[in-house]
């Protein structure tokens, strides 16, 4: 099973991130679950969203304490406690600009990635989500195609415009380009 904790802030799209990448793992032939826990609900207030992805039936409930990717989207929160439950095997992606100044461009298993400037500049929001979601869905290695992320994308934000639904496929197309290897 492979267990994906998400932090972030509310209104940076973490619940979405969680959701998004349950429904392109469903459309990849995995169970999925995906849930989030709120503190005081609003914009700004820190967020956390789990997804789990299996083969089998996901038989497990609650949150995920040992996750295997956790993807911060706000480098302001808590290290300490965003990585709780991490060890070396843990795949770290964080949304930042300063990965020098955090001492993270050095750790193993951290992949930084400016996706607030890349969501302004394609959605024309600081809602990091979709970009990372594209760089998450590269470190997978195939297990969930980027199609079907896109194809996520499009029903889940079926409600918007066809030009923010196509700004955010740009988008984590854009975050799964940046990634290497």
């Amino acid at each position: 099973m492979l267990e994906v904790r998400f932090h972030g802030r509310g209104g940076a799209g973490v619940k979405t991130a969680a959701q998004l990448l349950g429904k392109a793992a469903f459309l990849s032939g995995f169970q999925t679950q995906d849930f989030s826990l709120y503190g005081a609900e609003r914009r700004g207030a820190p967020v956390v969203s789990f997804t789990r992805i299996d083969k089998k039936k996901i038989l497990e409930r609650g949150y995920i304490t040992k996750p295997d990717v956790v993807v911060i989207l706000d480098d302001s929160l808590d290290f300490d406690r965003m990585l709780k439950g991490t060890d070396k095997m843990t795949l770290i992606l964080v949304n930042t600009n300063r990965s020098h100044k955090l001492g993270l461009d050095k750790k193993e298993n951290y992949i930084c990635t400016d996706a607030t400037t890349i969501a302004l500049d394609i959605i024309g929001r600081p809602i990091p989500n979709t970009v990372m979601l594209g760089v998450l869905v590269k470190k997978l290695k195939g297990k969930i195609p980027f199609k079907n992320l896109e194809e996520a994308i499009e029903k889940k934000m079926k409600r918007y415009s066809e030009k923010i639904i196509e700004a955010n496929k740009r988008a984590a197309k854009v975050g799964y380009g940046s990634i290497h290897g």
